[in-house]
């Protein structure tokens, strides 16, 4: 096996130098050996079950650690020379306290061999220890890998063998001190560095902020030199390490410490804060400051808005984000107004460009300090050592205030930002009033009067004004031209004052003029008197007399203007309610529901009572104004009140006119308050009459209020015409009807109330007799006979309803845990009707019961009729269905079937049951549950023995209380696939009894079978030929596999190589997938691989395996032969050695041989003879040789030969060419050579063909090198 070293793990876990790497490096194999000094134990891979393997009593090691110790624990080879062979022993030391038998076995390989026998055991006694020792012959100067395989009988492990070959060795130093250095600046140091290893580096360089190095890949040759640039440019003073880590394509690392300070150097701003003078808006100003460079360094600095570049990464990402937002807006806009209309494709890139474009600018913008107040120039630059820098800085202000603005220097030497505080303040226009009060005097109301105000500007600048709108009511009336505008400097600017004042009385208001950039508005006051109008009412009063209650009644006046400006008016009378409008009994009576006809009810607050038309509006010059005023009163009692006039421009309350009522109830009677209705039937309505007279004057309003706590009363009485109005001196008649509600005599009090009446309403008192329905009852005895417990049984009792009206009805249970129950338990028996009920009885156990229902009339007799019945049977119940019969289907033999279920008891005594099976004795307990899941090894109390039967209970016997339930399992197994029918049975002792009473009886029927699955084929062959040009490739063959049983099972598949199972798509399964589960009637497709090139050779070859199907759910295997033919052209020849021993000279001697074709091909072979420099001194025949069939003989036999004498002539030049034996066939890597040794060496003869399966005789007798032509 050959492995590059980095994939492996022989280097060191913790950080190497250079210099030790080199160190490491320049080590032999055995000084390597010699530093072996720390010892690990190895890990094991391969545990294995020592109770299986040792017969020792003693107790073992730590079954989590090894029992062997290896020295070393890792073999390595270094610095060899290809071609030698290395050796190191390794040392396998007994750990533990009882002898382990040791097998160490190390796969081929052409590099490393195991001395010894391989794959042998060594039985090591503890404490002692074995030694092995491994060859390793190299090639070539590179790394390899290989694995020593220590296999013991309690675990596994393995010794890592690794072979470390040529290596890269850049001399860089161990360690880098940059000393100190000015922080953010850039400081570099640079290293010439040497290849001192014995091969080209590849390597890669990296370290940490703020270290960095160039280059950062690249290549050296062995000896070559090259310089790296280590730099250092801190962002924050104080010490600072790293490691220059040197990453070899080999997998090695070194690593060069890196250390550095970082201090501030020796750079300042001349003054920490600058004040500029005072400037006007719009105007500038301009001052200096110096940055003084002391260090030796050329600083770079720019002037930033903020302090930290935490806080200058936070802006720039707002400014991304706002950026990036308005475009994608920009972009939506448009996709949302053209799609994808490929007209404005060219309109669609630029906005893409664009946002890109902006984007872009935003992450390259560095963020400089930017202001529409300060500024500073230049913004970035460069001081040199010992410099300095003349910063200008200006303030242009824009409003009339002081300024503040912090800014920071971000300079190169220094850790933090150096801060400058600029300080402006601003002036505004200086503007002015001419005057600063105007007195008008005094003016009418709503009459226009105009004056003017002058302002002049005392300042150098335009001065832009505006008037500030007035917040009073009188200051509303005022208005000024123009309102706006700017004052040049040193100028004038005239205002007109118009004012129309709507309101009476003294003002006095200050208008202001707001000055753009002046903290100080300018003032001007305006003084004056303004007076109001005169009027009268034609009436000196309003008298409106007697008036109903509830019914409205209407006056007139007339309202006159005396003056010469229209007067804005509004009318109210201060003695009315706030509440709501009062009630019009004219224009609708409330509801009878409505509380208005309580008087409890009623509100605090007092209706609004009077309506006035119109009450605002206004009266023109020298006019008047008809006024209508209505009272709807709803209290009573006398009214002395006023009509009060207010006028926008005299004042509130300017003229009041006085209005008087009184307010009365008329007096209503019932003629007859007793109605007498008779006898009633209970929910039957039944109608009276009754009289209702008014003797007032004035009209009235009735209702029959609704009655109160109607569930509670006896009776039930309503109306058709629950309210009305009674004329004057006027009567009615009222329909009544009652419904009476409980038997007997009945006194129900009717209520009705006069609209405005205080007290008690008027009583009518209703009187009746009520009387209820007629039912009868059958039968009154049932008895229910023996039946079943836990069964419903049904008996019927009739009701017979022998009246008019319906009979509501209710049947309960005498007893509290009554077995009995009716259905229905309530109804309504309607009028000359009959209903049947349904008594069930449900008992719970075999006693004699006995009960008692109640059927219930409403409003009737109670009747009781008494139940009987004696229960039959068990009360205990499964939660599945058991019997008669249960029926577990199809299930896999050699597979315990179980079927779970719980019995119940369900009455009232204490049960003891006992399972058995018909035609057996009682059930063997078993020591352990068997196992789930199908294996070969089954435990043998799983299957039943011979003369027991198949399905057991468990438990055998259970007590059940009443209510308790348990749980059983039915369990079976069998060895072979057959149906199996069995009976259970099951007696139980109830309660105190003593003989036992079979309650149930269950047929149990399961048939087992055993997995059958449908193979495509049973034997595979692969059949290759090897043909002239051919190349070996990858055989696939289809299987199918189909469950052809009634129950899906899973299957494990298992081939060895050279052959491999694949799926459909001819992808190999991997080794440790799961078993493959098939439902019935599915069918599995498959693919079997060969890879005829398995060996490496020309040899033809045959392999042959079985295919061995395993069920995880049965015992049964299944198997598939599969076979692999590769034929290659072969020969076989009689023997290796031609001897002709001693010949005369001038004879000739010939020898045969057999060769055969060993292959089912024909071969296509030619002879080439081998010459050496020498003269050849026999004479060749330049004749085809003769090649006849022949059986075969022994090896190395030559049944015939002969001597013929021959002159001895010149070397001539044989015919036909020589054959170098240097030189190789054309397609040697598709051939097999075999090769004859004669005595004598002759040029090449004529190739002929020899057929499959045949054996040849061939001459003349020379040195044979076979080559098929394929």
């Amino acid at each position: 096996m050959n492995k590059g070293i980095s994939e492996t793990c022989w280097f060191c876990a913790f950080q190497l130098t250079p210099s030790a790497f080199q160190k490491e490096m320049s080590l032999s194999t055995k000084q390597r050996l010699a530093r072996a000094k720390t010892l690990s134990l190895p890990q094991i891979v391969q545990p294995q079950d020592e109770r299986e393997t040792s017969h020792h009593k003693l107790p073992a090691a730590d079954p989590e650690q090894s029992s062997f110790q290896p020295c070393p624990p890792e073999v390595v080879f270094q610095n060899y020379t290809p071609g030698e062979v290395c050796e190191v022993p390794v040392v396998l030391r007994n750990r533990d306290k009882v002898p382990h038998l040791m097998k160490v076995t190390l796969e081929s390989s052409p590099y490393f061999q195991l001395v010894g026998p391989n794959d042998v055991c060594r039985k090591v006694p503890p404490g002692l220890s074995t030694t092995v020792r491994i060859l390793f012959s190299p090639g070539q100067n590179k790394d390899y890998f290989h694995q020593l395989l220590c296999t013991t009988e309690r675990e596994g492990f393995i010794v890592p063998i690794w072979a470390i070959g040529a290596r890269a060795i850049l001399d860089f130093p161990d360690q880098l001190d940059f000393s100190k250095c000015p922080v953010k600046y850039s400081t570099q140091k640079t290293l010439l560095v040497r290849n001192v290893g014995n091969r080209a580096a590849r390597y890669q360089l990296s370290t940490q902020s703020p270290f960095s190095v160039f280059p950062a890949t690249g290549a050296l040759g062995v000896g070559d030199t090259m310089q790296v640039t280590v730099g250092f440019q801190p962002l924050h003073t104080g010490d600072c390490s790293a490691s220059l880590v040197v990453h070899y394509d080999t997998g090695e690392d070194t690593h060069t410490s890196l250390h550095a300070r970082a201090v501030d150097a020796h750079i300042r701003l001349d003054r920490s804060t600058v004040t500029l003078e005072k400037t006007y808006i719009t105007m500038s100003n301009r001052t200096t400051v110096l940055i003084h460079n002391h260090s030796n360094i050329t600083a770079c600095f720019q002037w930033k808005a903020v302090d930290s570049g935490e806080e200058e990464d936070q802006l720039e990402l707002r400014q991304y984000h706002r950026v990036y937002q308005q475009q994608k807006e920009k972009l939506y806009d448009f996709l949302k107004e053209w799609g994808v209309d490929s007209t404005h494709q060219e309109r669609f890139a630029l906005l893409t460009r664009s946002l890109r474009s902006e984007m872009a600018k935003v992450k390259e913008d560095p963020v400089l300090f930017s202001d529409d107040i300060f500024s500073l120039e230049p913004k970035e630059g460069e001081i040199g050592p010992n410099c300095s820098a003349e910063i200008s800085v200006s303030f242009k202000p824009q409003e009339a205030r002081v300024y503040e603005r912090a800014v920071y220097c971000d300079i190169s030497g220094c850790e933090n930002r150096l801060p400058l505080l600029l300080i402006g303040e601003g002036l505004g226009p200086r503007l002015h009033s001419y005057f600063e009060e105007l007195n008008i005097g005094e003016v009418s109301v709503r009459v226009t009067h105009r004056y003017k105000a002058v302002l002049f500007n005392k300042g150098p600048i335009g001065a832009p004004f505006s008037l500030i709108p007035p917040s009073t009511a009188m200051g509303s009336c005022f208005t000024f031209l123009p309102q706006e505008g700017i004052v040049a400097p040193h100028g004038l600017q005239a205002i007109q004052v118009s004012f129309c004042p709507t309101m009476l009385g003294e003002f006095e208001e200050e208008f202001c003029f707001c000055v753009t950039e002046c903290p100080k508005p300018v003032t001007l006051t305006i003084r004056g008197s303004v007076m109001g109008p005169t009027f009268h009412f034609d009436v000196p009063a309003l008298h409106f007399g007697d008036i109903s209650f509830g019914f409205p009644r209407t006056l007139k006046c007339c309202l006159s203007n005396t003056s010469l400006v229209p007067m804005a008016f509004n009318l109210h009378i201060p003695g009315d309610g706030l509440g709501g409008p009062s009630i019009d009994i004219s224009a609708k009576i409330p509801d009878p529901s409505s509380q208005c006809w309580r008087k409890e009810a009623r509100g605090l607050a007092r209706p609004r009572e009077f309506t006035i038309s119109p009450c605002s509006g206004t009266v023109r010059a020298l006019g008047s104004q008809d006024i209508k005023v209505t009272l709807c009163s709803n209290t009573v009692g006398e009214y002395k009140l006023e009509l009060v006039l207010d006028v926008d421009d005299a004042g509130e309350k300017a003229l009041a006119l006085p209005l008087t009522a009184r307010c009365v109830v008329p007096a209503l009677r019932v003629l007859d308050p007793v109605v007498s209705f008779g006898h009633c039937c209970l929910e039957v309505p039944y109608e009276e009459k009754l009289t209702l007279v008014n003797d007032s004057d004035v009209p009235g309003c009735y209702c029959v209020l609704p009655q109160e706590d109607k569930e509670e009363a006896a009776a039930w009485y309503c109306t058709s015409m629950a309210n009305g109005i009674i004329k004057a001196h006027g009567s009615v008649q009222i329909p009544i009807a009652l419904q009476a509600r409980l038997l007997g005599e009945c006194d129900t009090t009717a209520e009705l109330a006069v609209f405005g009446r205080g007290g008690s309403p008027l009583e009518i008192h209703l009187e009746c007799v009520g009387q209820g329905p007629v039912v009868y009852v059958y039968p009154r005895e049932i008895n229910f006979g023996s039946i079943p417990v836990l069964e419903d049984c049904s008996k019927t009792i009739y009701l017979a309803n022998q009246c008019d009206i319906p009979a509501t009805f209710q049947a309960t249970m005498a007893g509290k845990r009554s077995c009995w129950r009716v259905e229905p338990s309530k109804g309504v028996v309607p009028p000359n009707a009959e209903v049947p009920v349904h008594v069930i009885a449900h008992l719970n156990d075999t006693l004699k019961f006995q009960e008692k229902v109640k059927v219930s009339i409403e409003n009737s007799t109670t009747t009781i009729i008494s139940l009987q019945a004696v229960g039959k049977g068990t009360t205990i119940v499964t939660d599945k269905p058991l019997t008669p019969r249960v029926n577990l289907k199809s299930h896999f033999s050699f597979t315990p079937c179980y079927f779970h279920f719980k019995l119940t008891n369900r009455g009232r005594h204490i049960h003891r049951l006992y399972w058995s099976t018909e035609g057996f004795g009682t059930f063997q307990r078993r020591t352990r549950p068997p196992a789930l899941g199908g294996t070969k090894r089954k435990d043998v109390s799983q299957i039943p023995r011979p003369g027991s039967p198949v399905f057991k209970l468990r438990p055998l016997q259970v007590d059940l209380r009443p209510g308790q339930t348990v749980e059983m399992v039915l369990e079976g197994c069998s060895s072979t696939a057959q149906e199996v029918k069995e009976r259970l049975l099951c007696h139980a002792l109830v309660g105190k009894e003593k003989a036992k009473k079979q309650i149930m009886q269950v047929d149990v029927t399961c048939n087992f079978i055993c997995p059958v699955l449908q193979m495509s084929s049973r034997a595979i062959t692969f059949r290759v030929e090897k043909k002239p040009g051919d190349v070996l490739t990858l055989q696939y063959q289809p299987l199918s596999l189909k469950n052809t049983c009634s129950l899906p099972f899973s299957i494990v598949l298992d081939l060895e190589q050279p052959f491999l199972i694949c799926n459909v798509d001819q992808q190999p399964l991997l080794a440790d997938s799961k078993p493959m589960t098939l439902d019935v009637g599915e069918e599995l497709h498959l693919c079997i691989q060969f890879n005829p090139s398995y060996e490496n050779n020309l040899n033809s070859r045959v392999a042959e395996s079985v295919l061995r199907i395993r069920f995880m759910e049965h015992p049964h295997e299944e198997q598939i032969t599969v076979r692999g033919e590769v034929h290659f052209p072969n020969l076989h020849l009689q023997t290796k050695a031609v001897d002709f021993g001693c010949i005369i000279n001038d004879t000739e001697q010939v020898l045969y041989m057999e060769m055969t074709n060993c292959s089912p091909i024909p071969v296509h072979y030619h002879w080439s003879f081998l010459t050496d420099g020498q003269v050849n001194t026999i004479r060749f025949i330049p004749s085809p040789p003769k090649v006849k069939p022949q059986s075969s003989k022994k090896k190395g036999v030559f049944p015939r030969r002969y001597s013929k004498t021959e002159r001895v002539e010149e070397p001539t030049k044989t015919p036909g060419r020589m054959q170098d034996p240097a030189r190789q066939p054309a397609n040697a890597e598709n051939s097999r050579e075999a090769e004859v040794d004669f005595l004598v060496h002759l040029p090449l003869a004529l190739p002929p063909q020899l057929d499959t399966k045949k054996s040849y005789s061939c001459q003349p007798p020379f040195l044979l090198s076979f080559c098929p032509v394929s």
